[in-house]
């Protein structure tokens, strides 16, 4: 007759289901293992043990080696962590509510077998900040569009909502046309739209979803005049440090470093060039 060969899918796992009451614990890996929160959500760890039989389950705090829980009692002051089985289930659970911070860390789920066995658990407990995508500062010509973008980063779940301020007021559609606030919770994104910017559109915007802190951005919605103005300067100082760039290539101007030195006293970072090239040019002659 022949022999009744049994294979099995896991190292750990019984030889049989004829062998479950004798075969050693072992732990079912479906569980997740990397756990991340923000501070105040609540953060569980599921630990799912398979044959566990009359051995207990217990919760260890990895960095100095505190016993959490064992089996359903809880063994620490802190009332925020708690001991969870359903009697007849494989999953002994750990849950800590309003996580903070310093809940941050490695805990074990160990068996009390001989030799004990412990699978590890990292807990990530973050800040989660909101960020408007670009610069802190933003200028829009009038009668353009003030577009924002804001994203709810290092949250675990999406925000029940995200609100858009202009200084301590909610950016409120009937204060005036041309207002759109797009929202997608899924990508825990929002974006904030004002067509037609005018003067008064200027100030600082705040975008705060529900469990994310807020960012904010200030606006400056300038006229026509003003952006050609800036422009303007902008194009003035180029040109006089390319003069001086030029002036400095051929080294044929001992006096021009002064003049140019008097003609850009109105623009800190020119003069600035200026000297560290009237500096340049003196050494290497």
């Amino acid at each position: 007759m022949d022999q009744l060969k049994i294979s099995s899918n896991s190292a750990n796992a019984p030889l049989s289901f004829w062998d479950d009451s004798y075969a050693q614990p072992y732990f079912d890996n479906s569980t997740k293992r990397d756990i991340t929160v923000t501070i105040g959500q609540t953060a569980t760890l599921q630990c799912r043990v398979r044959n566990l039989g009359d051995r207990a389950v217990s919760w260890i705090r990895k960095r100095d080696l505190h016993i959490m829980t064992i089996g359903i009692l809880t063994y620490t002051n802190d009332q925020r962590y708690q001991a969870l089985h359903t009697e007849g289930s494989d999953e002994w659970s750990m849950r800590i509510a309003s996580a903070q911070p310093r809940d941050s860390g490695v805990y074990e789920c160990q068996v009390s077998t001989e030799p004990k066995i412990s699978q590890a658990y990292r807990l990530n407990v973050v800040v989660s900040k909101a960020k408007i995508l670009g610069n802190h500062e933003l200028f829009v010509k009038s009668g353009s569009d003030i577009n924002l973008t804001c994203v709810a980063s290092q949250i675990s779940s999406p925000p029940s909502f995200i609100y858009w301020y202009k200084g301590g007021r909610v950016v409120n559609y009937s204060q005036r046309g041309g207002i759109n606030v797009q929202t997608d919770r899924n990508t825990k994104t929002s974006k904030l739209i004002i067509s037609r910017a005018t003067l008064g559109d200027s100030g600082n915007y705040t975008c705060a979803p529900s469990n994310s802190d807020a960012s904010s951005i200030l606006v400056h919605v300038i006229s026509g005049g003003e952006h050609q103005a800036a422009m303007k300067h902008g194009n003035n100082s180029a040109n006089s440090l390319f003069s001086l760039s030029k002036c400095y290539r051929i080294r044929d101007c001992s006096s021009t470093p002064w003049r140019l030195l008097q003609s850009l006293k109105s623009s800190t970072i020119a003069l600035l060039c200026c000297l560290i090239a009237f500096n340049s040019f003196f050494t290497i002659r």
